[in-house]
């Protein structure tokens, strides 16, 4: 009896340690995997540009994430009459070897001529792009996700409120 028993709680804490040890294993792939998932930039880049006039009057603030290497659009349509675009942007971004963005664009404006080029910027920096015919534009790339995307975001909902709050 008493060597079935001791065969018993040695074959129990096998099987009872065993499967611990693969549910351990288990939950280290997942932790991994979700760490992995939320590395600086695994989702794509924040591509905003601020377009402004000749007289330095803002037209638009297009903003969209690209995944590296695939293109990504953005048209900001009229509210008043949506079959009128006011603002059609194409990027596709790739991560450089130095750690930089290269970002390739379009930018269709009404009444303007079609700005297109290539840009090379440091994420988090705002560069200045001359588009010619009066038109200029500000270039901010983040990696998504990243602290930076985050307190960018925070800003926007900040400079959001404080506007509202003007407004009232």
């Amino acid at each position: 009896m008493k060597r079935t028993r001791a065969v018993a709680i040695v074959l129990f804490a096998f099987l009872f340690g065993g499967s611990s040890a693969e549910v351990a294993v288990q939950a280290k792939r997942a932790i991994d995997r979700h760490l992995a998932a939320e590395e600086e930039g695994s989702a794509g880049e924040l591509v905003a540009f601020e377009l402004r006039g000749a007289g330095g009057e803002l037209l638009a603030r297009p903003r969209l994430l690209a995944t590296p290497g695939r293109p990504a659009q953005l048209e900001l349509r009229d509210p008043e009459r949506p079959h009128l675009v006011r603002v059609a942007l194409r990027v596709e971004t790739t991560r450089e070897a130095s750690g930089d963005v290269s970002v390739e664009y379009e930018l269709e404006l009404p009444g303007q001529p079609l700005a297109l080029g290539r840009v090379s910027v440091t994420p988090g920096v705002e560069q200045a792009l001359d588009l010619g015919e009066g038109l200029a534009a500000t270039l901010l790339t983040l990696p998504v996700p990243s602290a930076a995307f985050d307190a960018y975001l925070a800003a926007e909902r900040q400079a959001r409120l404080v506007a509202f709050r003007d407004r009232t």
